[in-house]
């Protein structure tokens, strides 16, 4: 099975003692490492206000974890955190592939990155419009 990686940022209830909290993080690599995941990083971005209230709560203590695996492991980690009354909010963000598959995508980006670049240098003109760019703006088909 192809292996992607993963941004896994989820927020839990900031009255959790030290304890718990790590309790928290050696369930989750538990989690990862038996599906047959890595856990590249856990990161502990600290103690934050909330935009909004989430479960009575004003605050929350964030932390944003990457690891790699199969599509199975962000599926179980997602089904352990929406269990857990200790989170609060979680997402999961799979990361690009830039693998081999991705390396035309990969090109062609780099290259309308220096072509924009000589434009804003003066190096170049900016390309006219196209009649189909002329007609998307105006809202005609």
């Amino acid at each position: 099975m192809e292996q992607r990686k993963y941004e896994v940022f989820f927020i839990v209830d900031p009255d959790l003692s030290d304890g718990d909290v790590k309790a928290l993080e050696t369930k989750l690599r538990e989690i990862v490492a038996r599906e047959g995941g890595v856990c590249l990083s856990y990161d502990s971005w600290g103690k934050k206000k909330l935009a909004y209230p989430v479960k009575k709560k004003t605050r929350g203590h964030y932390f944003l974890m990457v690891i790699e695996g199969a599509p199975a492991v962000p599926h179980e980690l997602e089904r352990n955190l929406r269990i857990d009354e200790r989170v609060l909010k979680f997402i999961t963000v799979k990361l690009d592939d830039r693998g081999a598959g991705n390396q035309e995508a990969e090109k062609a980006t780099r290259g309308r990155k220096r072509r924009r670049e000589r434009v804003e240098d003066g190096g170049l003109e900016s390309p006219a419009p196209s009649e189909e760019m002329v007609a998307e703006d105006a809202g005609t088909p």
